[in-house]
């Protein structure tokens, strides 16, 4: 599976984390963030990352994590729709609050995103009663969606300069959430 990248990007971690997560190597190539005609010439649209599945270009993370690995879902209709439900949360919800924080210059408008961004932390320390993932005891396509951008409320690559990850430092707290800590520190290791 060839899969074009830009380095650091969350969509990106999706797809290596669910390959990981079925021992599908990936030919990773990266596209330059500020020229990605390439991207745009093999798929229609701009947007990283996109995979070449079985002579197929695939757009969007989601999609290719479902072509890669569908058992990141789970196969109970009850179980599905609610890991459905987290993704569309994450997706809409989740990531409108990011998108303020990142793009916003009303500082009170930022200050009420970043408030939801760590109240979710708490949602996600809620899920985590009981259970080593997010939605169960397994990894699930919930970890899959969301990891790659709540790790980064301990994440400190060298080389990452990304202001948006900054942001999310800044905005998750993970102190008081040990059970946040330890699920970040779970999937970092299927992550490698």
């Amino acid at each position: 599976m060839r899969v074009w990248r830009i380095p650091y990007s969350t969509h990106c971690e999706r797809v290596a984390l669910a390959a990981a997560s079925v021992g599908t190597p990936i030919e990773w190539v990266d596209v330059d963030v500020y020229d990605r005609s390439v991207v745009q010439e093999l798929s229609g649209q701009p947007a990283v990352p996109i995979a070449e599945l079985d002579g197929r270009i695939v757009a969007g993370s989601l999609e290719i994590v479902a072509r890669i690995a569908p058992g990141l879902w789970p196969a109970e209709a009850r179980a599905r729709a609610e890991a459905d439900i987290f993704v569309d949360w994450f997706e809409r919800v989740w990531k409108q609050a990011l998108g303020v924080v990142y793009t916003e210059a009303d500082e009170a408008r930022v200050a009420r995103a970043g408030k939801r961004l760590e109240d979710y932390v708490d949602r996600f320390e809620a899920l985590l009663d009981g259970h080593d993932y997010l939605l169960g005891d397994e990894l699930g396509i919930a970890d899959v969606t969301a990891y790659p951008f709540v790790k980064y409320a301990v994440d400190r690559t060298p080389g990452d300069d990304y202001d948006i990850h900054d942001r999310l430092r800044r905005y998750q707290p993970i102190e008081g959430r040990p059970r946040v800590a330890a699920w970040l520190a779970r999937v970092s290791t299927l992550a490698q």
